[in-house]
């Protein structure tokens, strides 16, 4: 794209014009689908597939393109005005995203949203019922799409998400005694991981 057809230097765009208006809008314009996008991606169906993550890296690269498209633009036209707004939604945007889409925030949204069934799944291991690879419930199909959980004598493990091979995951351990630095359980078929942090209720996030 040949940003300087675009440059016209006797007529800048200001904030109150609607061409300014018009510019900024459009700046901001695909972040508002990333916002939504985020959360689809978090939720079933999405949630945890192999989909998820190369959807919303798409369309935060067109969101960034889009908005640094935009800035560059207007100041091309001198509008300064109207870069500096842009700029500055976009870099809020950015900082919105990025705090929603945290490890941090998401294993512990999972974890409020399924609280009721894992204290179900805790209450049978407590009670011997629970050994080897698991039929979860439905209430927790959506926190474990690839349904990889089980339970031995040390914990009962369920994962959260995995890569298309299998070869990495990450989820939630329920241990039967306290774990510590040194602790390794199975976290996909070719995985392993440590406890690093509990997030409630005996439960741990492993990775």
């Amino acid at each position: 794209m040949d940003l300087a057809q675009y440059a016209d230097t006797d007529h800048p765009a200001t904030l109150r014009s609607r061409r300014g208006l018009l510019q900024i809008v459009l700046g901001c314009s695909a972040w508002l689908v990333v916002l939504p996008l985020l959360s689809l991606t978090q939720a079933p169906p999405l949630g945890g597939s192999y989909l998820s993550l190369p959807l919303w890296l798409t369309a935060l690269l067109i969101a960034a393109l889009v908005s640094t498209t935009t800035i560059l633009v207007a100041c091309l036209r001198r509008s300064w005005g109207v870069a500096l707004v842009s700029l500055a939604l976009a870099a809020t945007a950015m900082v919105v995203v990025t705090r929603q889409s945290s490890p941090t925030d998401y294993v512990d949204d999972q974890y409020r949203a399924h609280r009721t069934a894992l204290a179900d799944l805790v209450r049978d291991y407590r009670a011997g019922r629970l050994d080897g690879d698991l039929t979860l419930p439905p209430e927790l199909r959506s926190l474990c799409p690839s349904g990889f959980a089980y339970a031995d004598a040390t914990a009962v493990f369920v994962q959260m998400w995995q890569n298309w091979r299998a070869e990495s995951g990450t989820g939630l351990a329920y241990f039967a005694a306290p774990p510590t630095d040194q602790t390794l359980i199975q976290t996909a078929s070719g995985d392993h991981g440590h406890p690093r942090r509990e997030v409630g209720d005996g439960w741990w996030w492993v990775a």
